[in-house]
């Protein structure tokens, strides 16, 4: 009768570890999937920051007269 109880045990244990495995592989999977999509998304705001300071600068320099439209365009 001990025994039977250890094996329960045992095997409720096993099975228990067995759960937990499964749940630990599949959020290490969310977490390689979270960390792709944060690494892509600091890629694309690296690339917009480095426009916008393009932009930023390309505003700040003076334009010729040539450059600019007649007013009645």
């Amino acid at each position: 009768m001990l025994e039977e109880n250890v094996v329960e045990r045992i095997t409720a244990l096993e099975e228990k570890h067995a759960h937990h495995e499964r749940i630990i592989a599949d959020l290490n999977e969310v977490i390689l999937d979270q960390q792709k999509r944060i690494t892509r998304l600091e890629s694309l705001i690296r690339r917009a920051d480095d426009r916008i300071e393009r932009l930023s600068v390309a505003i700040e320099q003076p334009r010729s007269a040539e450059d600019e439209r007649p007013p009645h365009y």
